[in-house]
């Protein structure tokens, strides 16, 4: 997801907003759950509301374009908010390529969820280019994006259009199969009902392929998860799972993720799809689980393609080869890299040659899946990692060959320089996308400028980077016995005994501000974008019960919940 902007420190440091492991803290533990909730004192309160303008001083001063937004729009209602999401500029010169990436997604979907939904997602994308770039690819349960994903269905619930059904989410598979936000590698749960108890890391591939990231990962076994039940009976044991609640758990392993068409698939990815596709809807219900025949819209069922694979096809079919292809000159024109390296150097999801992070256009992977940064050298016409012990060479049968073979992947810069600024999609995307798309974006038209392709930079006049959807926003909380709010794990609303359906999420997004649903979020958002040897505690210590009784959020939210 792109809320995950991360350093790591290797022989490569990068920071890209699709990778990586970041410690989540989300106000889920035992002790917090079960404590009675208290309102605080004014000069608690005014303590407070200083230390949350000095993190967004902090957060908007390292993604500007954020502030820029929040500042222009953070006071409309979530609802009005995500409803311009169907305001789609026409892009003329871009549109007539879509239809290449729009029949790609088409043969992607078609062997795991069947023609009829992928004719249906072809369908839908040529009349409204629109996909979500937030989430990272893994099973749909982290409260980051559960409630991405409830705000951007927000305009598909009430359309009026029966074609547009489908929420399309181009999902990143760039990160670790134990990425502490999606856990691709298992499921997220809370130990007791509706919140209580801490946050449960139910792993269900073994820990020895933990930090191999998910694209091209082997798909888990029904030996898998008989191993995951093994670990959660331990947990019920120690008394970490509330008794009655294993038992739900065991249900959701063999309803969704342990069924014959899920374990047949050829990879994690595809399972991940499927899982996400039957899942989704029943996250909401009623209370005591009664039906939502009361709801006035349709839920979008959500489908996950795979954002590295898309690229991936896309390249084989229409560039690699293609000397007509404006990606191809990109690529191999020998004048290229050095614009490329200049125009792009430092931007975030790209990389920096002065201190040595990011990757040139295609991430490497050793054997053990882990990713392993690489550059283009001129000298030797090769893509290299630092050691040289990854190389391969820069033609079009070189590259072709390396992703044939998932020796190589497409980086992020390369998903957003095809997805975004060749076809034309408008994306939904999180606070680190809103500013490094556009910078991409800006560096982009310069790169066409230098090469005299002013029809081509002339297109992207119209072309919408600024697209902020859920990402770092709550809308689902579930309501503890001691009063206490909890973001819900998609898991906890499946199982939840209140209610979770969606109109309950409509309506309260017709009463909650875009930045009052962010607040919750500011200390996530800075430990993000600060590393640890820059962060000041205090900015980071702020729990998220102290913040909403702050703001008033708490007040607001506690008589919808």
């Amino acid at each position: 997801m792109d809320f995950l902007a991360f350093y790591i420190f290797s022989k490569r440091r990068y920071n890209l907003c699709h990778g990586g492991n970041f410690l989540i803290k989300i106000m889920t533990s035992e002790e917090s759950a079960s404590q009675p909730h208290s309102q605080l004192n004014s000069e608690d309160k005014a303590h407070i509301l200083r230390l949350l303008e000095r993190l967004k001083g902090n957060i908007w001063a390292r993604r500007p374009i954020l502030g820029e937004i929040m500042a222009r729009r953070g006071t409309k209602t979530l609802y009005d908010y995500a409803k311009d999401f169907f305001d789609i500029n026409p892009t003329p010169r871009l549109d007539k390529r879509k239809k290449e990436l729009i029949d790609m997604v088409g043969t992607l979907l078609s062997p795991i969820l069947g023609q009829e939904i992928a004719d249906g997602v072809k369908k839908q994308l040529t009349i409204n280019p629109l996909v979500s770039t937030t989430d990272h690819h893994g099973p749909i349960d982290h409260p980051f994006f559960v409630n991405s994903n409830i705000i951007s269905g927000i305009p598909y619930y009430e359309t009026q259009n029966p074609d547009l059904k489908y929420l399309v989410v181009l999902s990143f598979a760039s990160v670790s199969v134990n990425n502490s936000s999606a856990f691709p590698r298992g499921i997220l749960f809370h130990g007791g009902e509706n919140g209580e108890g801490p946050l449960i890391r139910l792993p269900i591939l073994p820990d020895k392929v933990k930090m191999g990231v998910v694209h091209g990962m082997r798909s888990f076994t029904k030996e898998d998860l008989e191993k995951a039940k093994i670990q959660l009976a331990k947990k019920e044991k120690s008394g970490e799972v509330v008794e009655g609640r294993g038992a739900k758990i065991r249900a959701v392993l063999d309803n969704y993720f342990g069924t014959p068409d899920v374990l047949d698939e050829p990879d994690l990815s595809s399972q991940i799809t499927k899982i996400n596709f039957d899942m989704w809807p029943k996250f909401f219900h009623e209370a005591d689980f009664s039906n939502t025949n009361k709801s006035k819209g349709k839920i979008p069922d959500l489908v996950y393609v795979e954002i590295e694979t898309l690229v991936k096809e896309l390249l084989l079919k229409h560039h690699l080869k293609n000397k007509k292809s404006l990606i191809y000159d990109v690529l191999f024109d020998p004048d290229s890299s050095d614009e490329i390296y200049r125009l792009f150097d430092r931007i975030p999801g790209a990389f920096s040659l002065k201190d040595n992070w990011g990757t040139y256009m295609f991430w490497g992977v050793d054997e053990k899946l882990h990713r392993v940064g690489l550059f283009y050298e001129e000298a030797t016409n090769r893509l290299e990692s630092d050691d040289k012990k990854f190389s391969y060479e820069w033609s079009p049968e070189g590259i072709s060959a390396a992703l044939r073979d998932r020796k190589i992947f497409p980086s992020m810069m390369m998903c957003y320089l095809l997805v975004s600024l060749y076809y034309g999609m408008k994306c939904l995307g999180g606070f680190c996308q809103v500013n490094d798309l556009t910078l991409m974006k800006d560096a982009w038209r310069k790169y066409l400028k230098e090469f005299g392709k002013h029809r081509e930079k002339k297109a992207l006049l119209h072309l919408q980077t600024k697209e902020l959807g859920g990402d770092g926003m709550v809308l689902s909380y579930l309501k503890t016995s001691s009063k206490n709010l909890i973001p819900a794990t998609g898991i906890d609303m499946l199982l939840s005994n209140t209610d979770t359906s969606y109109e309950k999420y409509i309506e309260l997004s017709k009463k909650m501000t875009l930045s009052e649903t962010m607040k919750s979020m500011l200390p996530e958002m800075y430990t993000v974008l600060y590393p640890i040897f820059e962060r000041e505690e205090k900015l980071v210590a702020l729990p998220v019960d102290k913040i909403l009784d702050a703001t008033g959020v708490y007040e607001k939210l506690i008589k919808e919940i």
